[in-house]
């Protein structure tokens, strides 16, 4: 009779600054829909072996919420009767009442319909086409949809969600009413499922950082090894490691919980990191599948089938809690297959008779852990997860001798681990901490969090507050191209935030590149690549129609002189055509044109282009009626072509995102020299 266990991870980032506005509302709105899914699931399937890993920020900002201590404009945006909203809260209502999954946009035609007559594009002026009938609906439609299965089941909303539309005040003041009371909800209803046997809350470090790179960024090169490690601004402050995770257990036992495990953030791991955890006390962990295999050299799975290996806790030979292994496959398909399923409850029989097949194969000291997101998956399930949730709890439950329900630390109290000779530093993705670390934005924001520690260190104050808020993993997430969202330069801001606010309150002068963006949104451009075609004859001239008949075109919006960017790339070269409304000799004479290549794993490639040459190393170039440039590059993905004026950029603040495409070359003849 094999063990299991559920670690579901209850995360976000600090997204209040030190003068209490929060410039996020996901906790709030979440906090009575995706949180209170899965927490009511447990409590109504009675679920045992439920471990709900609850990171201290979350619960600090449900707190500040419920005790009316923090200022959120989409709050305000959501809950002032429409009729009295100002000009600045219907552009904040209808600039976030989109952000919403597809599935939960197709439970609510009204919603769709609104988001439809939304304008593209943003400006001043985007609420304008919206009456103050369609932001009261906007605003108790926009609830409904983030309360997932509440709206329907909770008496208070259910009557709301029948009706559809046309909503009156007296329905807008009963949703902005619920919405209000779910953080003290959520946090009661935490607190009683704490108290059940089976159930368990764990934590994480205090602001959910990566706690291998903040003990030293220089980990990154055994994460990569044997594949070259990208360049990591030095960071190493243990002493920062070991601030997060008693700030985060203090604040959790001051909260009435009593955690003694932890999911390590994002799943990263390292010896160092494992023995801050065990001196803090810490008695197990969790992490993923990947980094045991990468600990013992081989793969753990065989035909889909992983080994009795990965379901067991092991240990360290220095200082370490006990540790478990997540099974990736499980976890991965509630978190991402299953949503697609049609049926909730077939999908939740469908896992119980794979857990119920794995734990018929195992021994019976065998310990299967799942573990993922807690919050996320239910966004997009048909009927926002409750009902995945319970028939999986239910079928648990009646699985009969082959799966045992218990939670992690009990199972880590009466179980002893293997003992690892070796242990990979890495995370959940890859096994590496690529997504937080070696990206230029990425590294970049290491830095300046670098800068403003080691001010403060010299001012000879302790780390305050939100230098710890800075440290959070989710700004190094958002940076960088690997996660896409139209928020991420408000992520980048606050992160930014919080490194000034940190030097106000240690005193200390904030620098002058806080002011400055990490965040350079991307364009995608397809750049045509081609192995057999002649490449242009740099005289600045268009001497041939078939110099530039492959180049992707990027038109320039605003500027007098640059009208167009066109490119197209050969082998080991990416090709530069730049035209103007006059010669461009003359128009970069009086205003020079900075071009910025980063190139991916390469040293980026900085160049001016002036009146008659481009300056930089490893370009070729020719100014005459048109600039025409080759330039290194190896033609692999996640490249950023940025063009600026001393004034600013000519895309609108963007980069170009370099997505090579190779050119069917058989359709037509080479063009060969």
């Amino acid at each position: 009779m094999a063990k299991l266990s559920f670690l579901w991870h209850l995360h976000q980032p600090p997204y209040r600054t030190a003068d209490g506005v929060s410039h996020a509302p996901w906790v709030a709105v979440h906090a009575g829909g995706a949180y209170r899914t899965l927490a009511a699931a447990i409590a109504e399937a009675d679920g045992r072996g439920q471990v709900l890993n609850i990171v201290p920020t979350l619960v600090e900002q449900l707190v500040a919420y419920r005790d009316g201590r923090v200022h959120d404009p989409v709050l305000a945006a959501l809950t002032t009767p429409s009729n009295e909203l100002t000009a600045g809260q219907r552009e904040v209502l209808v600039s976030w009442a989109f952000h919403v999954t597809p599935r939960q946009l197709q439970r609510y035609p009204r919603l769709a319909e609104l988001a439809r007559r939304r304008p593209a594009g943003r400006g001043p002026r985007t609420a304008a086409s919206f009456g103050p009938g369609d932001l009261r609906d906007l605003q108790v439609l926009f609830i409904l949809a983030q309360a997932g299965e509440q709206a329907w089941r909770d008496p208070r909303l259910a009557p709301l969600a029948a009706r559809g539309r046309g909503y009156l005040p007296a329905h807008h003041e009963a949703s902005a009413g619920w919405l209000e009371a779910q953080p003290g909800e959520l946090l009661a209803l935490w607190l009683e499922l704490a108290g059940r046997p089976g159930v368990e809350v764990s934590t994480s470090p205090y602001a959910h950082p990566i706690m291998p790179l903040l003990v030293d960024t220089g980990i990154v090169v055994d994460s990569w090894a044997p594949e070259p490690a990208p360049p990591a601004p030095p960071f190493a402050h243990p002493e920062d490691a070991a601030l997060q995770l008693e700030r985060g257990l203090e604040l959790m036992r001051d909260a009435g919980f009593a955690p003694v495990g932890c999911w390590p953030p994002e799943g990263s791991v390292s010896s160092a990191a494992l023995a801050v955890y065990a001196e803090a006390g810490v008695r197990w962990l969790v992490t993923d599948e990947g980094v045991l295999a990468k600990s013992l050299g081989r793969s753990l799975r065989e035909g889909g089938r992983a080994g009795a290996e990965l379901y067991r806790p092991w240990t360290l030979t220095g200082p370490s809690p006990a540790v478990f292994f997540r099974d990736r496959e499980l976890s991965d398909a509630i978190g991402f297959r299953y949503g697609r399923w049609d049926d909730e409850a077939r999908a939740a029989r469908s896992l119980v008779d794979d857990l119920t097949a794995i734990g018929r194969t195992l021994p019976d000291d065998a310990i299967i852990v799942l573990a993922l997101d807690g919050e996320n998956p239910w966004l997009h399930y048909p009927d926002g997860g409750g009902t995945f949730l319970r028939a999986l709890m239910e079928g648990i439950g009646s699985a009969g001798d082959a799966l045992r329900p218990a939670t992690l630390g009990s199972i880590a109290a009466e179980t002893r681990p293997a003992v690892l000779d070796r242990l990979h530093p890495g995370s959940w993705i890859n096994g590496t901490f690529a997504t937080w670390i070696g990206h230029p934005e990425k590294s970049a924001a290491w830095a300046l969090l670098g800068e403003v520690r080691d001010a403060i260190a010299s001012s000879g104050r302790p780390s305050p507050p939100s230098l710890l808020a800075a440290e959070a993993s989710d700004w190094f997430w958002w940076l960088g191209d690997d996660n896409p969202t139209e928020l991420a330069p408000l992520y980048d801001l606050i992160f930014r935030r919080h490194l000034e606010d940190a030097c106000h309150q240690a005193g200390v002068a904030p620098p002058a590149a806080l002011s400055t963006p990490l965040k350079t949104v991307c364009r995608p451009v397809k750049v045509p690549l081609a192995h057999r075609w002649r490449p242009p004859e740099l005289d600045g001239r268009i001497t041939s129609y078939f110099e530039w008949c492959l180049a992707t075109p990027v038109e320039i919006a605003g500027d007098q002189a640059v009208d167009r960017l066109s490119l197209w790339a050969g082998p080991g070269r990416l090709h530069l055509l730049i035209e103007g409304a006059q010669e461009m000799d003359r128009a970069l004479a009086e205003a020079p044109l900075h071009l910025r290549l980063a190139r991916s794993g390469d040293a980026p490639i900085a160049m001016t282009l002036d009146g008659s040459a481009a300056h930089g190393a490893g370009i070729d170039c020719a100014v005459d009626r048109v600039a025409e440039l080759t330039i290194a590059w190896d033609g692999r993905r996640g490249s950023r072509l940025e063009l600026a004026r001393v004034d600013g950029s000519l895309l609108g603040g963007a980069a170009l995102l370099l997505d090579p495409e190779p050119v069917d070359e058989r359709s037509e003849p080479p063009i060969v020299g």
